[in-house]
């Protein structure tokens, strides 16, 4: 992924399952959204508990409130 990923900042993001022996193995899922802490996007598959790929990152404009 070539997006840099800002600290404090709301994405919608692309990850895709790369763990072969996971039944989600190949496929893309859709996380929106997702925070950036400390400028790192940490997902992992709800099966397997392995990280996955991130394929894309795009910036939520606008961002959403925190309450």
């Amino acid at each position: 992924m070539s997006t840099p990923i800002e600290p404090a900042t709301w994405y919608a993001v692309t990850v895709r399952d790369d763990n072969e022996a996971c039944e989600n193995h190949g496929q893309e899922f859709e996380v929106n959204p997702c925070y950036s802490n400390a400028g790192t996007l940490t997902i992992q598959c709800g099966r397997c508990r392995q990280p996955m790929t991130i394929v894309s990152a795009v910036v939520l404009n606008p961002q959403p409130e925190m309450t």
